[in-house]
């Protein structure tokens, strides 16, 4: 058999696990926006500098942790691409969690099957109708469940009600859960299609994504730096859309 390797151009030292890649964003460039966010009322561009986006992301972890969520404790997220599924995934590690992420075109079936295999304890829906699947699901399974949470602003149970759960829970408190995870813990588990029979979940941990984020933006900084911009529209329950976010968000891009 024959075997061929490149040499890594960027080193894991100094990060503990994926959230390191945000706080650290967030230390060299507070202002520097990270986020456009379509206004659909008026169609015009809201910019969320990097700061801000971590902000949302430590108030929402603060509302999983307030709800029960331990270190470990599978999260399930499911949704179209859109900027909440950022702070979500970001939120849930930044509770020590492990994030599930479920495609919005998934089947009743496909759901109750992730969810139970995963032992998800706590879910977030895009829509109510998302929403209603996952808390079927999560009623079905044999684990303590903590819920499921909508996205969507204009019903109840939605993440601001979480944010606002988790008004006790202290910076300290958050802090000490986003370093639990080290480098080789889990931080997704992933799932095929399910076109080949129930879908299969995939183990990535957090050095698994630290690898690719570090590397992929050393191997490409003519393209992958402050001064870029892309569009995700990829679905970001897929590990490439996932992949592609956090390198832009670690880059400033």
């Amino acid at each position: 058999m024959l075997e061929s390797s490149t040499p890594p151009l960027a080193a894991l030292d100094g990060y503990r696990n994926v959230t390191d890649l945000l706080v650290a964003r967030a230390a060299a460039a507070p202002g520097h926006v990270a986020f456009e966010v379509e206004d659909p009322s008026t169609g015009s561009w809201r910019p969320i500098t990097t700061r801000g986006f971590e902000d949302e992301v430590r108030a929402l972890a603060k509302g999983f942790m307030a709800q029960g969520i331990q270190a470990g404790d599978p999260i399930a997220i499911m949704a179209p691409t859109r900027y909440e599924w950022a702070v979500a995934d970001l939120a849930a590690w930044f509770a020590g969690a492990v994030v599930v992420p479920i495609y919005e075109t998934s089947s009743p079936s496909q759901v109750n099957a992730i969810v139970a295999d995963a032992g998800v304890r706590l879910a977030i829906g895009g829509t109510a109708e998302h929403t209603a699947l996952l808390q079927e699901a999560l009623a079905d399974s044999n684990a303590v469940t903590l819920g499921a949470w909508t996205m969507d602003a204009e019903t109840t149970g939605t993440l601001a009600d979480l944010v606002a759960g988790g008004v006790g829970v202290t910076d300290e408190d958050v802090e000490a859960r986003r370093t639990t995870a080290t480098q080789d813990d889990p931080a997704t588990i992933v799932y095929t299609s399910g076109t080949t029979g129930e879908p299969k979940g995939v183990v990535l941990t957090h050095r698994n994504f630290l690898g690719q984020v570090l590397n992929i933006a050393a191997a490409y900084s003519e393209i992958v730096n402050e001064d870029g911009n892309t569009v995700i529209f990829l679905p970001l329950a897929h590990v490439l859309a996932r992949g592609l976010q956090l390198i832009c968000l670690a880059s400033g891009m």
